[in-house]
Parts: structure tokens; C-alpha cells; sequence
């Protein structure tokens, strides 16, 4: 990995830990506390053992328990601080992850979000930001405290015997060496395992979405194989993981062993040539009991590292793109005129799906745009909102353009309708009222009835306040769909689209929506996409598109008699 990506994981685990310094200061100063306490109780049982019970010397027995009940009472005071501060920033940390992770996908460029797999973004903002005060904690805090008691352990163990500081340091090498070498192996497995736990998230999320059509199918066999097979490769990749962790913590505890052996075999040579002191042997065996223990802790942090800093890159890939530029001049006026100039626009240098087109719709006029699928119909409501950019061209409103416009200013003054329902698992009244104020129980009754809502409110228990549960299950395509509708309704707009919106409604009941809208509002400009011929027929002006441009433009019957391209689609 560069200088350049550490560099970047440090920086932003960094930007998210600022706030915090002072409660990061109070929980060094806990954890040196306890390892101080860790570093004098060894010397203390020396002093009992040396000069307590082998001298008899009972006057000191008071000093040592005083000794003892001091450094017990400042462990369990630092313990019960440290376990707190940490409560309260793991709490706080990782929510002020999570939601920075959530706020950046929630304005990231509709490119960006087009290529994610929702339950691979579920998978980030969930498990993979929880990892970052995992980081501080342990990869940081925990390792270099670690580092830094290891080092005193090694210089008091030098104070005893020289040789005795020498043998734990190079026993310290080869695991250390033999870490470093399976880290790269570890990262990448870690890296497979974060991106088929997100792929299984979002299919299982889909599953349970279509267990209706699933089951109408007959397809639950594909589904159990489906999710079988997902959980069979993360069992597996978990598995290499703890394999490769089992290697390394064997060799390690064989690294320990022979130490161990080595050191306690000086140390009692030492003994018996009166170069050290029982008292002296007893604090050497705490000391690398000591060692050993966190020297094995610090391997196992440095391990998990590789697997952690894969959750890093993960959630850095969201924070680090780019966000939906909302920057321009205000735009509040009413749309008069909307103009598509000599537009062109591709997904993939190789793809281009509009190539010069140019078109106007003025205020109040009702305008179908139509095409073969793919044509690129639903592209254009895209580059309308400021979702893409055209690659050439320019699009006006009012005869400014939209390039110079803010995002969220055009968005208000548009109403778009599609063909992709999203309702939420909430009342009725939220669903209608999502993104906008509150409004009386009268409007929200008035823009049912318009979309032919009345009777099935006035079935519901709570009218208004029935929860949708499961995501409305319970409704047919076309009272969702009408939903949606209503919603556009509540915005206000004066300008509305409809991208195969009433698809989903049986051909009477979309007569009159659209009466409702192409007839009943003439001040109301709309925009239809449609391949229903009823509904064409109605607008002012139907603006054909074939193979990248506007191959035509006029009423249905003139179309009819000019163009082989629309008597194709829409000839009786």
C-alpha cells in the first residue's frame, strides 16, 4: 500500500477523532495508569519475597500492603474511568461515522450511486464505519501504549540481566517477521469477505422485497440457492482468515514457549549462582507472563489491522467522491420555457445515447415524448434535473441554463412522477407528505380524489394514519402508483413529468388521471413518457426519438401519416 493511501486512512480517521482529544487525553492517562500498575506490582512481590519473608524483615510488611491496596485502587479507579470514556466515545464516534458515511451517499452523484449495490452501501455505513473506533481503540491506542509497555518490560527485565532483555528481543523478531509476511494475504481475503457480505445484505434484502413474485414463480429453490451459495463463499473466506490467524498464533505461542523455556533456564542459573534473587526470579516470570501477553495482543491487533483498514478504504470510497454540486444561481421563477439545445450525453465513451437534440416546451403545453426503448426518454428527464451533465449542448429554462442553476431550485420547481414505486413502511400521510411541510387533512383527501384514491381511504381504519405496512404490500401496482402520483401533486409544481407513471393502472382508470391532468390543468405544463397510445393522443405535441435524435415532431395523426419510425411503435 502507498505512502500516499496511509497517509489518507490516518487523515480522515483523524478528522472524525478531533472533536474528541480531550476524552482520547483522559483515556491515555487510564491506560498508563494501569500499565504503571502493571510495571510496579512484579517489583512489589520482589520486596515482599527478598526483604519481607527470606530477611524477616516484618517491618517493611506494612509499606508493601499499603503498596499493594494503592496500586489495586488506582487500576480499578483508571479501569472504571477508561471503561466509561470509551462507552461514551464509541457511542458518539461511530454515529458521527455513520452519519457523515450516510450524508455523503445521500448527495453523491447519481453515477456513483447507479454503480453501488444497495446492500454493499448498507454494508459501509453499517459494519464498516462500526470499525473505525475499533481502529483508534485498539490499532492505535491499545497498540502503541502496548509498544510502549513491552519497551519499559524489556529495560527492567536489562536492569536484572542483560541477557535476559537480549533473548526476549530477539524472540520478538521472528514473529513480527512472520506476521508481516501473511498481513498481505489477510487484507485481501478481508477484502472478499466485506464485499460478499454487502452483495448477500442486498440480496436478501431483494428476496424478502419479491417474495411474491418469487413465489408466484415457483422460484424459492433459486432463492435458497442464491443466498446458500453467498453464505457457503463467506463461510469459506472466514475460514482462510481464522486458518491463516490459527498459523500465526501457533507460531507465536511456539516463539513464547521457547523463551520462556530459555529465560527461566538463565534465570535460575542466575539463582543458583547467587547472581539474582528469589524475589528478583518471581518479578522476571511476572515480567514475561507480561510480555508474552501483550506482545501477543499486539500481533493480534497488528493482524486485524490488515483486516480493518480494508473497512477504511471502503468507507473513504464514499466520503472521498464527489458530491452533487448544488452551487449555481437561485431559480424560483415560473417555468416558462424549457429548451433542449444540440444536447448530447453518453454513460461510456462508447455508449452514446443522445446525439443533437434540440426541442422546446413552452408553459401549459401537455408534450409526449416518445421512442423505442433505450432511446434515451428517461436520460433526458436526468439531464433536466441536473442528475447528469451533457457532454455538448446546453438546456435552458426560461432561457437560462441549467448548468448555471442550482439543482435543488429546479427540482422544486419540477413534479416527476416515475415508473420505480418507493413506498415506505409508514402511514399513508407519510408517504404523501415525504420531503414536504404539513398540510390539512382536507388537501391531503382533495389530491386522493383527484388520482382516484377517495374510495380506498375512506376503507382504511385509521384514513390518513393506516401504516402501509412491508412496503404497502397490500396495494395493488396501481394504487402505488397513484400514491406516487398524489405526491407529486402536494409539490405544487407547475411543471410535471410523467416517466411511464401510470403504467401500472388499467386503461380507464389511467384515462382519467390523465384527464385530470392533461384536461383539467391548463396553466400546468406536462411532460409525458409514455407507450400507451390513449395517453399520447391527448398531448398538444408528441416529439419522436430515434437512434440519438429527434426524428420528428407533431400531433399523433400527423406522425402517423410522416413518420414509418412512430407507425411502427404506435400503428393500429
Amino acid at each position: 500500500m502507498s505512502g500516499k493511501s496511509k497517509r489518507c486512512r490516518i487523515k480522515i480517521i483523524w478528522r472524525f477523532a478531533k472533536p474528541y482529544i480531550p476524552l482520547f487525553v483522559v483515556a491515555e492517562i487510564c491506560i498508563l495508569v494501569t500499565y504503571a500498575v502493571s510495571l510496579l506490582l512484579p517489583l512489589n512481590l520482589a520486596r515482599l519475597t527478598d526483604k519481607v519473608l527470606y530477611i524477616r524483615n516484618a517491618s517493611l510488611l506494612p509499606d508493601v500492603i499499603i503498596t499493594y491496596v494503592v496500586l489495586f485502587f488506582a487500576s480499578a479507579i483508571s479501569n472504571l474511568i477508561y471503561a466509561y470514556v470509551w462507552q461514551t466515545l464509541s457511542n458518539r464516534y461511530v454515529v458521527d461515522v455513520k452519519n457523515e458515511v450516510f450524508c455523503k451517499a445521500m448527495h453523491a452523484k447519481v453515477s456513483f450511486l447507479s454503480s453501488m449495490d444497495s446492500g454493499d452501501m448498507m454494508s459501509r455505513i453499517d459494519e464498516d464505519a462500526t470499525q473505525f473506533i475499533h481502529i483508534v481503540q485498539r490499532n492505535l491506542f491499545h497498540f502503541i501504549n502496548s509498544i510502549i509497555l513491552c519497551s519499559f518490560i524489556v529495560f527492567l527485565v536489562g536492569r536484572i540481566n542483560i541477557i535476559l532483555a537480549v533473548a526476549l528481543v530477539i524472540a520478538a523478531a521472528l514473529p513480527i517477521i512472520f506476521t508481516k509476511m501473511n498481513s498481505k494475504t489477510v487484507e485481501n481475503l478481508a477484502k472478499k469477505e466485506r464485499e460478499e457480505i454487502g452483495f448477500l445484505t442486498g440480496k436478501v434484502f431483494e428476496i424478502i422485497k419479491g417474495l411474491r413474485e418469487i413465489r408466484l414463480l415457483c422460484a424459492e429453490w433459486w432463492s435458497t440457492k442464491t443466498i446458500f451459495s453467498r453464505q457457503h463463499k463467506i463461510l469459506l473466506l472466514g475460514n482462510d482468515i481464522r486458518k491463516l490467524d490459527f498459523v500465526v498464533n501457533k507460531f507465536v505461542y511456539l516463539i513464547n514457549v521457547l523463551t520462556t523455556l530459555i529465560v527461566y533456564s538463565i534465570s535460575v542459573y542466575l539463582v543458583y549462582s547467587g547472581l539474582m534473587t528469589i524475589g528478583m526470579f518471581l518479578a522476571v516470570i511476572q515480567y514475561v507472563a507480561l510480555l508474552h501477553k501483550k506482545f501477543n495482543w499486539m500481533l493480534r491487533i497488528y493482524l486485524d489491522w490488515f483486516t480493518r483498514k480494508v473497512s477504511v478504504d471502503r468507507v473513504s470510497e464514499i466520503l472521498d467522491t464527489d458530491s452533487e454540486s448544488d452551487i449555481g444561481q437561485p431559480f424560483a421563477e415560473t417555468i416558462h420555457k424549457i429548451q433542449f439545445k444540440n444536447v448530447a450525453f453518453s454513460f461510456e465513451e462508447d455508449n452514446q445515447v443522445l446525439k443533437d437534440i434540440s426541442f422546446f416546451v413552452e408553459k401549459g403545453q401537455k408534450v409526449a415524448i416518445v421512442g423505442a426503448n433505450g432511446v434515451g426518454k428517461s436520460t433526458l428527464v436526468g439531464l433536466l434535473l441536473k442528475f447528469y451533465s451533457p457532454d455538448k449542448g446546453s438546456i435552458l429554462l426560461n432561457g437560462k441554463e441549467t448548468s448555471n442553476l442550482k439543482a435543488t431550485d429546479i427540482r422544486k420547481s419540477i413534479g416527476v412522477v416515475q415508473q420505480d414505486i418507493l413506498l415506505f413502511d409508514d402511514t399513508v400521510r407519510y408517504n404523501l407528505l415525504l420531503g414536504n411541510e404539513v398540510c390539512s387533512d382536507e388537501k391531503l383527501k382533495d389530491v386522493c380524489r383527484r388520482v382516484g384514491l377517495e374510495s380506498w381511504l375512506s376503507t382504511l381504519p385509521m384514513g390518513l394514519d393506516t401504516v402501509l405496512g412491508n412496503g404497502a404490500q397490500g396495494l395493488s401496482g396501481g394504487q402505488k402508483q397513484r400514491l406516487m402520483i398524489a405526491r407529486t401533486l402536494l409539490k405544487n409544481a407547475e411543471t410535471v413529468i410523467f416517466d411511464e407513471a401510470t403504467s401500472a393502472l388499467d386503461i380507464d382508470t389511467e384515462n382519467l388521471v390523465m384527464e385530470e391532468f392533461v384536461k383539467h390543468n391548463h396553466n400546468m405544463t406536462i411532460i409525458v413518457i409514455s407507450h400507451r397510445t390513449e395517453v399520447i393522443k391527448m398531448c398538444d405535441r408528441i416529439i419522436l426519438l430515434n437512434e440519438g435524435l429527434v426524428e420528428a415532431v407533431g400531433t399523433h395523426e400527423e406522425l402517423l401519416k410522416e413518420s414509418e419510425c412512430y407507425r411502427k411503435l404506435f400503428g393500429v
